[in-house]
């Protein structure tokens, strides 16, 4: 067969055989020819090879020999034998489609369009020009597409993509005729983008600039959405819905994969990794725990609507419905996930610091300090104003008692060493993850921050209806402007920032805020807390082993939450410290059954604290709805309403107050659940809540339009089986959808209209859906989604109604949380060996035979007790000594501990306390120190005996525990000698002081008698026959100084090696002989220079007293 250029063979196929009748090929007997380009509509005798035929036999060549084609008068390539390689490449390329224009074609093959073929082609053009005009008009799309593929080709590009196809510039479109155009623009197929040439690539039609993906494909509409959400929230954790799953996208993804243990895999674009929808609240939970800022992006169109909308073509529209942070994620009431398997982050809290430079030695010595502490799941706020100094003891103190997960603070302005402690802090926090830190840009002065507060609650008091009636009287605001300038400022910041989770609200109510210092209450030191362990235990800080776990028996989280503030917060006023310990004594020894009552009560309540808070922001769904409403409605119903408090029968006024207090709420419960069904609410169907369906009348219309529709498709089931001629036929559901007419095979065929939508099928029948079928369901659809919104706007509006009732349902639950404390408390007065402190007006300590509460209950080896006695007609303070290990440390935690206990108004493990009320413990006990804040052993020793000395008062009770070891023995013993001298001479405090100094311990005893007496703790020494030392410790408080500590011997006991220890031994006695007789010619040289004195003045009476006392 002749190739394309050859003058005897037939022509090129050309695109205007599209148009005209094909002239019928010549055979000719030539070899294989040259590749060239496929007409689509050509008649030509050689057709592509069906998917039968092998690929081989098309290979085959004619029978005939092959006349060589000639170009230019010379062989061409072709006339050379081919190798298989060479046939089946030639194989593809025959068969590849590859519209080139015609005169690229001809220029190939050296010839080009002349005489006839040129003239039929004009005509061809002519008569498809006149076809185009008739059939398309003015508007054709082809000539639109041709204009917009024309811009792109003048700017460079090729409409194919491909190297392949744009590997020969020549061919460019100037001349080609325009059907030639059009149908190779129709049919190009485009090609992957060259590599570097990927973003600003357009693609498809031109008509839009299409940005290509890190994978090398273009983006789609949903990671074009991904992309913009991460954009307005570059620092949130992203949990997207999608479908029925919700969905991690790229560095979230990973992020998510690693926290939460599910896999992360590429997809197109982006990493993602999914979540079903139900364990979405654990996995933000455990997500916001550890520190992370989530925000929960939800579709806001369903298909239906989107179906109907203007946004039929584009994706789901998706905005953050919700955003939560370790603070402000508020979980339900009764949620199964326990709070500590967290970090107890759910009721931690969000605490604002806004400081202000006072000056000082340095620039930064002294601070004044504004803060705000808010828990939004409980409504907890604690505000306080306070001057520190360079080792910001106080806002340590702060941090410890509050332990916030979250801290609002200034982008800039804060001082180095704050700076240092809440970095430290917020890298070390209890919980065990670390806290968040949210930066403010600019802080507000107090103008403007005056102006937000204002705002925000006028703005309530017009638009929110749950607002107190103390915004209508002007009590709040009095309120919140006679708060310290500082605290407002960050009441402020805090407000704002609460504002975007939508939990503002909770500072609606300021008669639920509480100062952090305050006259009635005893302020513990955050070394306190970690010395006497009192929240948790010094060695793996779990609440095992603290004071905590000692007394917390309560049945409820929120009584729980109060006792932990008892415990950290000891009264210090005689009066309600009575009253609650009367209480207690009283649950002890009353037969009253309203004592079990109350247990009864307590034993299985949920949150009701957080549950009203949540019912406050509209978060609370209707199963926890209905949970709180029936506990409400249960503890209305324990006792019988009382006309007046002292008819409760209780000898105590608080246990009166407390049971009183609780029947007032019934009114109020009982009509909140008139109109609602329980039932119902606990299987969260919000559309058929409402018992009396005139209470939200849109409810039911909406109800009534889909019964309508359902009516209709009844209706439409008659004309169904008439048309499939089935009397019989019903409406089946398969998989979830409904309506569907099964019809045999047969008669699917026969009886069918052509309109039904098939839906399913299986070997005997087939499913379909009419159209008038499909048009109700769509109707019904979008009814029932218009129901959804109706019964959420009602639900809304109802959970508004129970939030007006806050204040007396919260007021019901503080005193259920008091009585849950009480009955905690006296559980633990009920162990053998626990007494009722009795509290005295003069300043003193007695405690007989008391015992350590923890120690006690971890060990089974009975505790030895010790009488302590500081004040009244003994010294106020005393000096212990004695061997290591001898239980020193133990004695003197003892005594302040059960100074707390009985403070907070428990009973204590003694056999008899009298107390006066104690307005402070201190305590400087252990050595450690403090790289992260720059500080050493020695440093921390000396900061914390600071503290103490500016802030001891005659009523504290001070414990110092080898004060002095972290330095030089003379240096050590003179700041101890110093500290001991000026609490007992200006402060006049209660001091135990420990030493391993003895001359010290002496000193002092002979320089005050009256105000410090020795104490060491008791041991028995047995000499070995080997010359070795046993010590036996006997672990009780005994009158006078211990002759040594006995270093070696606790040395043995902690297994060192005997040539050590031999060795020890051996450099001990040289010592002390060295000392002794330094300490023997020091003496000797200060007589001689005395007596010397004595002779040259004569009669010196000073000097010869000075003589006599050194000799006696």
């Amino acid at each position: 067969m002749p190739s394309a250029g050859t003058q005897d063979g037939p022509k090129q196929p050309m695109i205007s055989s599209f148009f005209t009748k094909a002239k019928e090929s010549q055979p000719t007997a030539t070899r294989k020819r040259q590749s060239s380009p496929i007409d689509l509509t050509s008649d030509a005798e050689e057709q592509p090879p069906t998917k039968k035929t092998r690929v081989e036999n098309a290979a085959v060549p004619p029978k005939e020999t092959p006349t060589p084609p000639v170009v230019n008068g010379s062989l061409t390539d072709s006339s050379k034998p081919k190798t298989r390689k060479q046939i089946g490449k030639a194989i593809v390329q025959k068969w590849r489609f590859k519209p080139s224009q015609v005169q690229a074609a001809s220029a190939t093959s050296g010839t080009a369009l002349t005489g006839t073929d040129a003239a039929e082609y004009r005509k061809a053009q002519e008569r498809r020009e006149i076809l185009r005009k008739k059939l398309l008009g003015p508007n054709n799309p082809l000539t639109r597409r041709s204009e917009v593929e024309d811009v792109t080709l003048e700017q460079g590009e090729s409409p194919l993509g491909d190297d392949e196809e744009t590997a020969a510039p020549e061919d460019s479109d100037e001349g080609t005729p325009t059907a030639a155009m059009e149908l190779r623009h129709k049919f190009a197929v485009k090609g992957k983008a060259p590599n570097g040439e990927g973003k600003g690539k357009t693609k498809g039609r031109g008509k839009k600039a299409v940005e290509i993906g890190p994978s090398g494909l273009s983006f789609t509409p949903l990671e074009n959405q991904i992309r913009d959400l991460k954009m307005a929230y570059p620092d949130t954790l992203l949990l997207v819905e999608v479908g029925y799953k919700y969905r991690f996208f790229g560095e979230d993804a990973t992020i998510a994969s690693k926290e939460l243990g599910i896999a992360a895999f590429p997809n197109r674009n982006f990493m993602s990794a999914s979540i079903p929808v139900h364990r979405r609240p654990v996995h933000v939970k455990k997500l916001v725990s550890r520190g992370y800022k989530v925000g929960v992006v939800g579709q806001t169109e369903t298909a239906a609507l989107k179906k109907v909308g203007d946004n039929r073509g584009g994706p789901f529209v998706r905005r953050l419905q919700a955003l939560y942070t370790p603070a402000t994620y508020v979980d339900e009431a009764d949620s199964l996930d326990d709070d500590d398997a967290f970090g107890q982050t759910t009721t931690r809290p969000l605490m604002c610091l806004i400081e202000e430079l006072r000056g000082g030695m340095g620039a930064d010595e002294k601070v004044m300090i504004g803060m705000v502490s808010v828990v939004p799941s409980t409504g907890d706020i604690i505000y306080d104003e306070f001057q520190d100094g360079h080792m910001r003891s106080e806002l340590e103190t702060r941090l410890t008692h509050l332990n916030p997960c979250e801290l609002i603070l200034p982008s800039n302005g804060l001082s180095k060493t704050t700076e240092r402690l809440l970095s430290h802090f917020a890298g070390n926090s209890t919980a065990g993850e670390g806290v968040r830190i949210e930066r403010i840009a600019k802080v507000m002065d107090y103008s403007s921050a005056l102006e937000v507060t204002s705002t925000f609650y006028s703005k309530k008091a017009e638009e929110h209806p749950n607002a107190s009636e103390s915004f209508r009287t002007g009590k709040l605001m009095a309120t919140v402007v006679d708060l310290p300038h500082k605290t407002i400022i960050a009441l402020a910041h805090c407000i704002n920032h609460l504002t975007a989770f939508g939990l503002a609200d909770s500072f609606l109510r300021t008669k639920f805020f509480a100062a952090f210092t305050t006259k009635a209450h005893m302020l513990l030191a955050g070394n306190t807390l970690s010395n006497l362990e009192l929240f948790r235990n010094q060695d793996d800080f779990t609440e095992r082993g603290s004071l905590m776990w000692i007394l917390d028996h309560t049945k409820t989280k929120f009584g729980s939450r109060l006792l932990r503030s008892w415990v950290g917060r000891p009264l210090v006023d005689i009066e309600s410290l009575n009253a609650r310990i009367d209480a207690v004594e009283e649950i002890l020894y009353t037969s009253s059954p309203i004592i079990e009552q109350l247990r009864t009560v307590l034993k299985g309540t949920p949150d009701l604290v957080k549950g009203l808070c949540r019912v406050q922001y509209g978060k609370c769904p209707p199963k926890e709805l209905a949970s709180l409403l029936s506990a409400f409605n249960r503890i209305a119903r324990a006792f019988p309403p009382f006309e007046t408090r002292a008819d409760v029968g209780f000898k105590s006024s608080v246990l009166n107050d407390v049971v009183y207090s609780l029947p007032t709420m019934l009114d109020a419960v009982t009509q909140l659940m008139q109109p609602i069904d329980l039932r119902k609410a606990r299987d969260n169907n919000k559309d058929e809540l409402w018992l009396d369906p005139q209470k939200y009348p849109a409810i039911q219309d909406t109800k009534d339009c889909i019964a309508t529709v359902e009516y209709e498709l009844g209706e439409h089931l008659h004309e169904i089986r008439k048309t499939i001629k089935q009397p019989s036929a019903k409406y089946v559901t398969v998989s979830g959808i409904e309506y569907m007419i099964e019809v045999s095979g047969i008669q699917a065929k026969k009886l069918v209209p052509a309109d039904w939508s098939r839906v399913s099928a299986t070997r005997s029948v087939t499913r379909f859906h009419t159209p008038e079928v499909r048009r109700m369901l769509e109707e019904r659809e979008r009814h029932k989604e218009g129901l959804a919104a109706e019964a959420e706007k009602a639900y809304q509006s109802f959970l508004q109604e129970v939030a007006e009732n806050y204040d007396l349902f919260r007021e019901a639950t503080n005193k259920l949380a008091l009585a849950d404390c009480l009955l905690s408390l006296a559980t633990v007065g009920k162990q053998q060996g626990y007494c009722r402190p009795a509290f005295v007006e003069d300043d003193r300590i007695e405690i007989v035979n008391g015992r350590h509460p923890m120690v006690e209950a971890l060990i089974s080896d009975p505790f030895v007790p010790n009488t302590v006695t500081l004040g009244g007609d003994v010294p106020r303070s005393r000096v212990v000594t004695g061997p290591n290990m001898g239980g020193k440390s133990s004695c003197v935690r003892m005594a302040a501990l059960i100074v707390i206990m009985a403070q907070i108004g428990s009973y204590v493990p003694a056999d008899a306390v009298t107390l006066g009320v104690q307005e402070a413990v201190m305590t400087r006990m252990g050595a450690s120190d403090d790289l992260i804040k720059g500080r050493s052993t020695f440093m921390v020793e000396l900061s914390e005996t600071s503290d103490i000395l500016k802030t001891a008062s005659p009523r504290s009770l001070i414990i110092l525990d080898e004060l002095g070891r972290g330095t030089s023995t003379f240096d050590g013993m003179a700041i101890a000698s110093a500290v001991l001298t000026y609490l007992v001479q200006d402060i006049n405090a209660k001091t135990l002081f420990i030493t391993h100094y003895p001359l010290l311990a002496a000193e002092l005893e002979k320089q005050f008698p009256t105000e410090i007496a020795n104490n060491h703790m008791g041991f028995i020494e047995e000499e070995k026959l080997d010359g070795t030392t046993e010590i036996n410790f006997l672990y009780k408080l005994t009158a006078g100084m211990a002759r040594g500590s006995y270093g070696i011997e606790c040395a043995r006991l902690a297994g060192m090696p005997e040539s050590v220890l031999d060795s020890a031994m051996t450099r001990s006695g040289e010592m002390r002989k060295l000392v002794e007789q330094r300490t023997e010619i020091s003496k000797l040289r200060k007589e001689l220079h005395l007596i010397e004195r004595c002779l040259k003045t004569g009669s010196d009476d000073a000097s010869l007293k000075v003589l006599m006392a050194m000799v006696n």
